[in-house]
């Protein structure tokens, strides 16, 4: 039985990966899907912050999937603008007051869709709150897709995108982070109650943004053998590991260049900030050493850094294909964005994180608690103290086995498979999935059909 399922999302990549991979998953196997988000399609301003989330639509698009727009509330519009001014857990803060913010607005524009549409479920990433609104109205449930378990709280686990360590104590109210957050949050449930009062809605339990909140369903795109401990998830909460979708490579490499007689590191920034020549510069300096192979995806900084001196062990591209590229090389050294950290793992390569903003800092800390990799300050790190880092890394065994130990894991997960199935077990049952007695967190394949009957 096929279901008409509508996804919902800011205009954020990182936001978007997870649920396009899901979203094409369940358009193969034969369900009506579409994208509903707030943009302006196509709109070229030369601010990189509004082009890359204009181009959004394009890229769900290109993916045979039909995306419709909401027009954005001018807070979005307005705080967008200075999202890239921000830093550290102050961007934190500020993207989701962005994206919190307009919660009537977004609310009004979702139930029109529904009533145009009639979707039997609404799949929406967890920061876009509107959509659980709009579900509870109309009366269809909603499946909440989170892209870790970095939000959910637990002994030992700091505030939200703070990227402070896993394991010190963050019980006390007193602490400067703990207390911000709490504000925070605060300002956040605010802004939920206030709108589902205005809709005769009854007030929404406490601290969305650090629990899983849909009544029906949620999915973590991550698998618990790559995750700290959580304590407050529900019995409608599951984790599913990654969800990669099927992605042409286009990027032409050389593979045959790769030297089997070399350490071969694989550096790269992300697709969105990555316009950082003097860090790549800096990067490759201090892996100027004749026992490594420097691979660098410069995106943005490319053009720049062709103009300067490459060390003679390092080749730098515009972009290259990751996911082959990952499966070849000894050590990343990474943005630490979701993706990329999720890649990495599957792939069984110790990381290197170097946290540029959002849940970076989060990931990193997350990569030193599973004993995978390294974290190093982007904004302060000296050529030696990289090189050493590096050694460590190259020298101690321990982090290769903990990665390998960890992709062993994933390859028992199939993420979009497993998401695709009991998004469409809620549509055509019309009741929330929760968990039975016995059954792990983590959903692997041979266990999925368990869990469905």
């Amino acid at each position: 039985m096929m279901s008409k399922i509508i996804f919902l999302n800011q205009p954020s990549i990182g936001h978007l990966n997870t649920l396009l991979s899901i979203a094409s998953q369940m358009k193969e196997e034969g369900h009506s899907v579409r994208f509903l988000m707030p943009g302006i399609r196509g709109a070229r301003t030369g601010i990189q912050v509004f082009d890359t989330g204009n181009a959004i639509p394009n890229r769900i698009t290109q993916k045979g999937l039909v995306c419709d727009l909401i027009p954005p509330h001018l807070a979005l519009i307005w705080n967008a603008f200075f999202l890239p001014y921000k830093s550290g857990y102050e961007e934190t803060i500020h993207a989701f007051n962005m994206f919190y913010k307009g919660i009537k607005h977004n609310t009004r524009y979702v139930l029109k869709y529904i009533k145009g549409y009639c979707p039997d479920v609404l799949v929406t990433d967890f920061a876009f709150p509107a959509a659980s609104l709009a579900a509870e109205i109309a009366q269809i449930p909603y499946v909440v897709i989170y892209h870790s378990g970095l939000p959910f709280r637990g002994d030992g686990i700091p505030p939200f995108g703070s990227g402070l360590p896993i394991g010190s104590d963050y019980s006390n109210p007193a602490n400067e982070y703990v207390g911000r957050e709490s504000q925070f949050i605060e300002r956040l449930d605010r802004l939920v109650n206030n709108a589902r009062r205005a809709f005769g809605l009854q007030p929404a339990e406490l601290d969305m943004l650090r629990r899983p909140y849909s009544s029906w369903l949620n999915l973590v795109a991550s698998a618990t053998n790559m995750e700290a401990p959580r304590n407050n998830l529900t019995d409608n909460t599951f984790f599913i590991g990654p969800c990669f979708g099927k992605r042409e490579e286009k990027e032409e490499f050389s593979f045959d260049r790769l030297r089997s007689d070399k350490f071969k590191i694989y550096v790269s920034l992300g697709t969105v900030f990555n316009n950082k020549p003097e860090i790549f510069r800096k990067i490759m300096r201090a892996l100027d050493v004749p026992d490594y192979q420097v691979i660098v995806s410069a995106g943005g900084a490319y053009q720049k850094l062709q103009k300067s001196t490459i060390p003679k062990n390092a080749t730098i591209y515009r972009s290259v294909p990751q996911i082959s590229l990952l499966n070849k090389i000894d050590l990343f050294i990474s943005h630490g964005g979701n993706n990329s950290i999720n890649e990495a793992l599957a792939s069984g390569k110790p990381i290197i994180v170097m946290p540029v903003g959002g849940e970076q800092a989060d990931n990193a800390s997350r990569i030193v608690y599973l004993g995978v990799g390294k974290r190093i300050d982007i904004t302060k790190f000296n050529e030696k103290q990289l090189l050493g880092i590096v050694e460590e890394i190259r020298q101690t065994p321990t982090f290769q086995e903990r990665a390998l130990t960890i992709m062993d894991g994933l390859r028992l997960t199939q993420g979009v498979v497993t998401a695709s199935r009991c998004i469409a077990w809620v549509a055509q049952q019309k009741k929330p999935l929760n968990t039975k007695k016995g059954f792990p967190l983590t959903i692997t394949l041979d266990r999925l059909d368990q869990l469905l009957t």
